[in-house]
């Protein structure tokens, strides 16, 4: 007898997994084809809609469609010139900045960079601050070119401007 009651349980046991299995397996069923669903109608969608966005998801500006990349491909393979690229433009001379412009420019860089810090908790830089500490480096070498002096203002680290500021501290007044 307790032999028929083990071979019972065991059968009611193996019932109850095989349904476990089955209900498990419905439901995978079931989210595989829920998932293919809304990966067909995603992309159905984006077909349909497919431009180059930039910008916020809220609020997305369309720039260019898929359309006019390839009227602007097509141009470029029949040897036509595209009018943001027109050779007369490329052609014409820089435009020469006079020095209070340029000091201008500078200037609001600077500004940019400190109010960058300023964002990051550093609270007391000035844009003179920065100058300074990217205009160090021209006392021995000379001034570069405005590309360069751009270049060093606006990839200039925290770190190296808290090193900078600590020495002219130091040689300010070395230990007074």
């Amino acid at each position: 007898m307790e032999h028929d009651g083990r071979k019972e349980e065991q059968d009611a046991q193996h019932s109850e997994d095989q349904t476990k299995q089955e209900t498990i397996e419905q439901k995978q069923t079931f989210l595989e084809l829920t998932t293919e669903t809304e990966l067909n109608e995603t992309a159905a969608d984006v077909q349909q809609t497919d431009p180059l966005v930039i910008g916020q998801e809220d609020s997305p500006e369309v720039i260019m469609t898929n359309d006019d990349v390839s009227d602007d491909v097509e141009e470029l393979e029949n040897g036509e010139e595209l009018e943001a690229f027109s050779s007369e433009e490329l052609d014409e001379e820089p435009v020469a900045l006079s020095e209070m412009e340029l000091n201008e420019l500078i200037e609001s860089i600077c500004t940019s960079k400190a109010e960058e810090f300023r964002m990051i908790g550093y609270e007391h830089v000035t844009g003179r601050e920065i100058w300074e500490c990217v205009s160090d480096k021209y006392q021995k070498t000379g001034m570069p070119a405005l590309h360069q002096i751009v270049n060093d203002i606006l990839s200039l680290k925290v770190t190296k401007f808290m090193n900078w500021m600590t020495m002219s501290i130091y040689k300010s007044n070395p230990f007074a």
